[in-house]
Order: C-alpha cells, then sequence, then structure tokens
C-alpha cells in the first residue's frame, strides 16, 4: 500500500506529488502517458521535441516554482507578442511605456496604460484568493473592492472602456466575451507570457523535464505508459486503484488531476454520486481547439515584416501560432491559402505534418470534450462552484480528492489546483492514516 495515487503526471499532478513526498508521504504518479508533464510536456515528431498543448507560460506563479524547486529561466522575446490587425503590426513589447508609444499610434496610449494598470490591480487582488484550500465563492468576491468590477462587468463592456473592438482579440478569445471581466483579468498575467528556458534550451519541454526532476528529488515514484481504469471504492472512501493491466493497487487517498468529468462518471462511477451531480457533469458544453503543427528541414520563414518577429507569440487572424526553429504551431484550422499568407511553406521541404483536433485530444488524454480546461471556463463553473458547489478540492468519497484544471482557480498552467490539492490531503492526513 502507498500513502497517496496521484492520476495524472500532468504539471498539476507533478506538482502536487512534491508536495506530498516533501511532508513525508509514500506518493505513487500514475499517467497513460507516455512523457511527463501531460498537456503542458512533449511528444517527439521527426526527432523533434514539440509541445503538446501548452507552449508558454505565464500564469504559474513564481514564488510557487521557487518553492518546489523549479530553477528555469523566463524567455521573453521582443516583442513578446504580435497582433495582426487588419494590414497593421500592433506590437506587444516587454516594457510597459513601449506599449503605450506603440498603442499611441492610434491615440491609445493613456488608454491602455489605465486598463493595464487596473488588470495588475486584479492580480494583485487575485492573489489573496488563490491558495485557498476552501474556493471563495462568487459573493465573496464580490465584496472584494478589486474583484468585483471583473466580476460584476462582461468581457466586452471592461475593454469597451479602453480600447475599440479591433484590438480586444489581443486580450480575450472571442467566446468569453460575454463571459465576466474576471476572465480577462484572469488570462492576461501580470508576469506576461513567457517561454521556459535554460542553459540555452527554449520550449515547454525544459519546463516538463524540469518537473519532472523535481518530483524525482522529491522522492515521488512516477510509472507513466500505464493507465488506471478504475478507482476502487468500498464502504464510503477509496481504497486505491485498478490500473489499465489489471493490477490493484491500494493507496490511502487518491488524487485525480484527469478531468472531473472523466474521474467521477469513468474511472469512480455514476451510481457513488447524486443524480444532480451526474447530470451537472454530463449535461456540460465543451468545446476545444484544434492544433497544427508542421516540421520543416529548415527554419520555418514568415513572411514580410513578420520575419523579424519570428520568436514572438502571433496573434495571426487563423490562430495563435509560435515558430521555433524549424517547427510551427497553430492554435487553430488555417485553410492551406490562410497559412501561405503569412508563413512562406515550401511543401517540399515539410518533414511533418499533424493536426490535433478536440477528439484526438480526448482519446490521448481521456479528457472529455477534448477541452483542455477540463470545464467551461464561465461563471457557472467558476470560483467555489468548480467543479461542483461547495466541494473544493475534496468529495464526498473519503479519500478521494480533485486537483486538476476542472478545479480552482481553473485552466492553463496555474499549478495552484494541484498544490492546493495536495495541501488539503495534508490537512486532512490525520483523518485518512
Amino acid at each position: 500500500m502507498v500513502d497517496v495515487i496521484v492520476i495524472g503526471a500532468g504539471h498539476n499532478g507533478l506538482i502536487a506529488s512534491i508536495v506530498l513526498a516533501k511532508a513525508g508521504l509514500d506518493v505513487l504518479v500514475i499517467d497513460h502517458v507516455t512523457w511527463p508533464g501531460g498537456m503542458a510536456g512533449y511528444h517527439v515528431i521527426s526527432g523533434i521535441e514539440v509541445p503538446i498543448g501548452a507552449y508558454v507560460l505565464g500564469l504559474i506563479p513564481n514564488d510557487l516554482m521557487s518553492e518546489l524547486g523549479i530553477g528555469i529561466e523566463q524567455y521573453k522575446p521582443e516583442p513578446i507578442a504580435v497582433y495582426v490587425k487588419g494590414s497593421e503590426l500592433v506590437r506587444w513589447w516587454r516594457s510597459l511605456e513601449d506599449r503605450i508609444r506603440e498603442f499611441n499610434r492610434w491615440g491609445l496610449g493613456d488608454n491602455l496604460r489605465a486598463m493595464w494598470n487596473k488588470i495588475m490591480d486584479f492580480h494583485r487582488a487575485l492573489r489573496k484568493y488563490l491558495y485557498r484550500l476552501n474556493p471563495p465563492s462568487k459573493e465573496e468576491l464580490l465584496n472584494d473592492p478589486v474583484l468585483s468590477e471583473f466580476i460584476r462587468s462582461k468581457g466586452w463592456e471592461f475593454l469597451s472602456q479602453y480600447l475599440p473592438r479591433e484590438f480586444w482579440d489581443m486580450f480575450i478569445f472571442e467566446p468569453y466575451l460575454d463571459q465576466p471581466a474576471f476572465m480577462i483579468g484572469y488570462y492576461n498575467p501580470d508576469t506576461d507570457w513567457w517561454f521556459p528556458a535554460k542553459n540555452g534550451e527554449v520550449g515547454i519541454q525544459v519546463f516538463a523535464h524540469e518537473l519532472y526532476n523535481a518530483v524525482l528529488r522529491a522522492g515521488a515514484k512516477v510509472v507513466l505508459g500505464l493507465g488506471v481504469k478504475k478507482v476502487i471504492v468500498d464502504s464510503g472512501r477509496v481504497r486505491g486503484v485498478l490500473t489499465d493491466d489489471g493490477r490493484r493497487i491500494e493507496a490511502r487517498a487518491v488524487l485525480s488531476t484527469a478531468s472531473p468529468i472523466n474521474t467521477l462518471i469513468n474511472l469512480v462511477g455514476k451510481e457513488y454520486f447524486d443524480k444532480s451531480i451526474v447530470d451537472r457533469l454530463m449535461n456540460v458544453q465543451l468545446g476545444g481547439a484544434s492544433r497544427l503543427v508542421i516540421v520543416n528541414n529548415g527554419p520555418i520563414k514568415l513572411r514580410n515584416e513578420l520575419n523579424n518577429y519570428r520568436d514572438s507569440i502571433l496573434q495571426l487572424p487563423f490562430g495563435e501560432t509560435v515558430v521555433h526553429d524549424n517547427y510551427l504551431i497553430v492554435t487553430g484550422l488555417p485553410t492551406r491559402d490562410e497559412l501561405s499568407e503569412y508563413v512562406d511553406i515550401d511543401w517540399s521541404v515539410v518533414k511533418a505534418f499533424e493536426l490535433i483536433t478536440p477528439s484526438d485530444y480526448e482519446s490521448m488524454f481521456r479528457l472529455a470534450g477534448g477541452n483542455l480546461n477540463h470545464l467551461p471556463m464561465t461563471e457557472e463553473y467558476m470560483f467555489s462552484n468548480r467543479p461542483i458547489p461547495g466541494w473544493g478540492y475534496s468529495t464526498p468519497i473519503k479519500g478521494l480528492y480533485l486537483g486538476g484544471a476542472g478545479t480552482w482557480p481553473g485552466g492553463q498552467v496555474t499549478g495552484v489546483p494541484g498544490y492546493n490539492a495536495a495541501r488539503k490531503i495534508l490537512s486532512d492526513w490525520s483523518s485518512l492514516r
């Protein structure tokens, strides 16, 4: 028997295992994929390590990485991002003053400064609630003098105070415009977006390697390429897991960083939960993004002025795009003609072409709907409602915990769900032994 089984070797699972192992617990991490980091990891295409999901960081707190012993650098290209606005380029420079000068081309410098100051205030206020073991309710956050504005206002209402419509896509995806402006604050980190780097190597694989090594240093065990078929429950408490190959591994607690839908419906079973909970999970509207990857024989070239910014995050009309040496990633589904308008591709020297759809992500990661955030980042599934109102990181089954993107504060690479869920287990440990 082990103390804790962590389902999922994504960033939340690995972070949770570090916290638990450092506290002296016997921790086993299991994941059916064969690489560490999950969707913050990588896979190899034509000999190249290519991000499988996330490719930049920005939302994971610096103090959390320091506590975990993850020693990586933050590489920020100059400019960090370039947004294609019609026939013009809008550059998001590292310096706030340079950004203001950029936006003054359209007479919007003061507006940008005012908006960005609001977003910085948002992050300072949010930090008071990030590490809560009992996630804050909407009502509690409405009493916060800063966050209340971001909850009461819709995304479009917030942005329209500062910028014309043609700039909004720089700061938020269109589906979130009718959600609370909380999403604008959440998705625009105060540290800006950055690429993990170490010893001259740049890319999400740096983060995955460092995180995995930190897990091993902490003393946790990791088994990759072995999935969990069932969470074993008996007499109202968790007893362990049954793996895909039929092995029964007993544990005092199980922490799943998989989607709450997959965990509760597939791994545990509907019969253990009230109908209202099952209905909430089964009826959720899930959507996912597609991913296009092209690996070239030589460096990827961009057309015209864009080629000066090939290290930057490119916000193109068909989707966010990153170029690194000889590979290109597009979050979206451009046609060949749309892609060729911005990328100078010689198809005769393309080594590999990969398209990952939401259904591919679903089968690859056993992820409901292929939704990388596990649950919608919408008001119904935010704050203390994520994933189930009042649950936080616990479940009605003693010893079963949730700690993935489907828990507070939500999706993207924050590491906070895994960290908080591990701390919740430690706070309950005397009753689990």
